[in-house]
């Protein structure tokens, strides 16, 4: 009997209905929970990150490459395969630099990071003794004015064969410091002649500056890093082409600088857009898009997801960061020391250590330095490169249309939008949204939190700055405010000989108050509180005799949404008789007004629940108990 072949459907066809089958398939296993809600993520940059991606999410025409994916660039920071290691030295003078620089590079380093007013001393030749400029590149971060330490570093000699860069940068100086030492157009000069200067006497050397990481460390979205760099790079090629200098002589100048932060997918896409977003610029001012390849990309991990508390999670974090430029391409790559959370970054030896074994893990172990494009073919990745290049390029356009970033800078728009993102970060933080392993998440109350130390001297002089100031961007660290709290539980506990206490007041057996009771103990960790209570009470005055026995000056009442209406009144009753100070609180958000009203008027002082926000309750506990 004869048989009929089953249908061969065409490959987009295919392709379709196995999504709907998936789909259908896991829309079943979530039980009635809403897809969209459950599986779907939106980024800080207003991008959605889906559970699966498929092989049409990376096929686009020639016409929709967008960002020049698979533009072969030729990233000449890269030596056989691998990046640069570069990492910042506090020291007190040259001497000591020296000492430390030398024994970082016998260590794994193999780059020379210098920054601030210390790279144009006139100890420059201290601070280099016995390091090969020849073979070892040296990359000094001098600010808006690059020429004092470039000479400084030519008179060392060597200039055909010196290596890295000494790069000015005065928009990105004006975005952090808010004030200039001389005005833009002088700035613009000076850039100019040194660029000039280095092309005769120092060919290989970079000399243009464009620090996208301050926008990140401010708590910038990948947006607005990126578009920023955009800006950066559009301006310095207007202005230095106006003073003669061709697109083919400033491209190849050019060091951009972004920071690696902790979304590791988009962080992933940042890098890799990046190169295709500068060939458009280029091509813009007439210069060939492979000139793209030309400019040198560094990173630097972010500080703004570090922490204080359990410091050593800021190892992994650091990796992972790290990772994500690594798969991005990145030229060379500064990882911060685990303790290196304010202050001057630079960390001790043993965290300093830790860092460079980073590097080599990926490099050597990982295998991460082969490929020229390890993540290039990822679905995911592919399709969040381009969705992140678009917006990009859009904001990129509106710093364009206010007249440049200059301009735009003048009246606070990029600075807004960052401060917006912070505030953004700041609150997913704090409602525990976004996850901080050993702050919000986790804590561990026994561990000695790192020091706190001031914030990081820009090195720049701009004490005395005065031209054209603008609103500078502020650094932004979203673990500080739970920071702030373990500080006042700390404090509290020097002075009383505890720590403060949280009651828990656990009503019937266990199924009936364990996923509260967790939650509730989950919830003021973070803030350094004492959670007691191990026993169950039968009724609401057990309860409230033993919050009263217990000294604590806040209790939680942990049951169910139906047994509330009937506990509710007792409990709080009983409490309030004894002890009318007492700082109540009940686990669980009534969703009707009026019931939340009933419990209000009968003595609930707070609610706490999922969409709490955990730092701003837990001050305004600590505030009324008197520790903060």
């Amino acid at each position: 009997m004869a048989t009929t072949a089953p249908e061969i459907l065409p490959e987009a066809e295919a392709l379709k209905a196995s999504i709907a089958h998936w789909r259908g398939t896991v829309e079943a296993e979530l039980k009635g929970e809403a897809f969209d809600k459950k599986l779907l993520t939106r980024t800080y940059e207003g991008i959605t990150l889906r559970p699966l991606y498929t092989r049409a999410d990376a096929q686009t025409s020639p016409a929709d490459d967008f960002c020049h994916r698979n533009l072969n660039t030729k990233r000449e920071g890269r030596e056989n395969g691998a990046w640069e290691i570069t990492q910042r030295i506090a020291a007190s003078d040259a001497v000591e630099f020296n000492r430390r620089l030398r024994a970082d590079l016998m260590a794994g380093q193999n780059a020379v990071l210098l920054a601030g007013t210390s790279a144009r001393s006139a100890e420059l030749a201290t601070a280099l003794a016995g390091v090969d400029t020849s073979c070892v590149a040296v990359h000094i971060e001098a600010g808006p004015d690059a020429r004092e330490a470039g000479e400084a570093l030519l008179a060392l000699g060597k200039g055909d064969s010196l290596r890295g860069s000494v790069t000015a940068d005065p928009l990105g100086a004006w975005a952090k410091a808010g004030a200039l030492p001389a005005a833009l157009p002088a700035l613009y000069d000076a850039l100019a002649a040194w660029t000039n200067r280095a092309a005769v006497s120092a060919p290989a050397l970079r000399t243009i500056g464009v620090d996208a990481r301050c926008w990140a460390e401010a708590g910038g979205t990948a947006v607005d890093e990126l578009a920023a760099a955009l800006a950066a790079v559009a301006e310095y090629l207007r202005e230095l082409t106006a003073r003669g200098l061709p697109v083919e002589s400033i491209v190849p100048r050019l060091r951009v600088s972004f920071g690696a932060g902790p979304q590791f997918l988009m962080e992933t896409a940042k890098f890799r857009a990046w190169r295709g977003l500068l060939a458009r610029v280029v091509t813009a001012w007439g210069g060939d898009a492979m000139l793209a390849g030309r400019a040198a990309l560094h990173a630097g991990t972010t500080r703004w997801n570090t922490s204080r508390l359990d410091a050593h999670v800021n190892m992994l974090r650091a990796t992972t960061q790290a990772f994500s430029a690594v798969l991005g391409g990145v030229d060379s790559l500064e990882i911060a020391p685990y303790d290196a959370v304010d202050g001057d970054g630079t960390g001790d030896d043993f965290a300093r250590r830790i860092a460079r074994n980073v590097h080599v893990l990926l490099a050597e172990e990982f295998g991460a330095a082969a490929p020229v494009d390890p993540a290039g073919g990822a679905w995911a990745i592919e399709r969040l490169t381009d969705e992140l290049s678009r917006k990009a390029w859009e904001l990129f356009q509106r710093h364009e249309q206010a007249g440049g970033l200059a301009a735009a800078m003048r009246a606070g728009e990029p600075q807004r939008l960052v401060a917006e993102a912070a505030k953004e970060k700041s609150r997913a933080v704090g409602a525990r949204r976004h996850g901080l392993v050993g702050v919000n998440l986790f804590p561990n109350l026994r561990e000695t939190p790192l020091e706190a130390s001031g914030p990081a001297s820009a090195g720049l002089g701009c004490a005395g700055w005065q031209a054209e100031r603008i609103t500078p961007l502020a650094p932004f660290r979203a673990a500080a405010g739970f920071e702030r709290l373990r500080d006042a539980s700390a404090a509290h506990q020097a002075s009383t000989g505890s720590r403060p206490k949280v009651f828990l007041a656990k009503m019937g057996p266990l199924a009936q108050h364990k996923a509260r009771a967790d939650f509730s103990a989950g919830f003021f960790a973070p803030g350094g509180f004492e959670v007691a209570g191990k026993q169950s009470f039968a009724t609401a005055e057990d309860a409230a005799r033993a919050t009263v026995e217990s000294g604590a000056p806040v209790a939680v009442l942990c049951s169910t949404d139906e047994t509330y209406p009937e506990l509710v009144p007792a409990f709080t009753a009983a409490v309030r008789a004894a002890r009318p100070g007492m700082v109540l609180v009940l686990a669980g958000m009534p969703a009707d007004d009026a019931l939340r009203a009933a419990y209000t008027a009968a003595g609930m002082d707070e609610f706490i629940h999922l969409r709490a926000s955990v730092e701003e309750v837990l001050a305004k506990l600590l505030n009324k108990i008197g520790a903060l």
